[in-house]
């Protein structure tokens, strides 16, 4: 369907989002997804150190603490907690803060990966999307390299799910972007315009036909077309703006993608 030539007045600000764009978003949205489970582990340890702390504090276990034997039967989180409850100081300040900071550090990973990744695809910011997703993937193949020398580290092979993932979306990105541009254009999406300029910018006119010389015609005659111009007659009626044939919805041209996009169907989780 070609572009659009009349500019309507209704304008809405969204980010269009290409077939591209949604696949390294669902990639990278597995991979963090992959990476909140594998936390949960270190999530149990942190709160377990600092609830020893706590509890030392309100007076209700002494330090060492003994851990019951549900707990430390746990294969590989077992022996760890028990070299950590028993290695710290007999202070319950140090549990609490080992405990609390080990939390807190968590926290902060699982953020840097959200904003660095899946909120940087939402909000169009493809380059250090990319940039993020190469580095959690290539981090999180490095503990691979490890099991051959312990096996208490064989379970660090996990990592590479995730890692996999983010590699994907490192790849899905670099199409993006050879594509798109580094940053996609969050402009005013118009139905019916060929083109889609910054919010509050003027929007550019619309060059109308020249009129060739000689003298002008009675008022009410027709225009004749200048020298070399098809005649265009003006009904004053503009040209109506295609629909989506899923949706019905009106669509809108984007010049940054030279296509026409639904809101609805080419945004199907919404981010706009």
């Amino acid at each position: 369907m070609p572009a659009p030539a009349i500019v309507a007045d209704r304008t809405k600000p969204v980010i269009i989002r290409p077939p591209e764009v949604s696949s390294a978003h669902d990639f990278a949205v597995i991979g963090y997804i992959l990476t909140l489970i594998l936390s949960v582990p270190w999530i149990i340890i942190a709160l377990v150190i600092g609830g020893i702390g706590l509890a030392a504090y309100l007076g209700y276990t002494l330090l060492p603490p003994l851990l019951p034997p549900y707990i430390s039967g746990i294969p590989y989180l077992g022996p760890l907690l028990i070299f950590l409850t028993f290695t710290l100081s007999p202070s319950f300040t140090i549990y609490i803060a080992f405990g609390g900071g080990s939390l807190l550090i968590i926290i902060l990973f699982l953020a840097a990966i959200y904003f660095g990744t899946v909120r940087n695809i939402n909000k169009g910011r493809y380059e250090k999307a990319r940039n993020a997703a190469l580095f959690f993937g290539v981090l999180f193949l490095i503990p691979t390299f490890f099991i051959v020398l312990s096996t208490l580290l064989s379970g660090t092979i996990v990592a590479v799910l995730p890692a996999f993932f983010f590699l994907l979306t490192y790849g899905r990105l670099g199409e993006v972007i050879a594509k798109y541009g580094p940053v996609a254009v969050l402009g005013e999406a118009v139905p019916g315009a060929p083109f889609a300029v910054p919010p509050g910018a003027p929007l550019p006119p619309v060059p109308a036909a020249p009129i060739g010389p000689g003298p002008l015609p009675p008022m009410g005659a027709p225009i004749p077309p200048g020298p070399g111009t098809p005649f265009q007659p003006m009904t004053g009626v503009a040209p109506r703006v295609p629909l989506c044939p899923n949706c019905g919805r009106e669509l809108y041209y984007s010049a940054n993608h030279r296509r026409w996009y639904c809101m609805t169907c080419d945004n199907p989780m919404g981010h706009r």
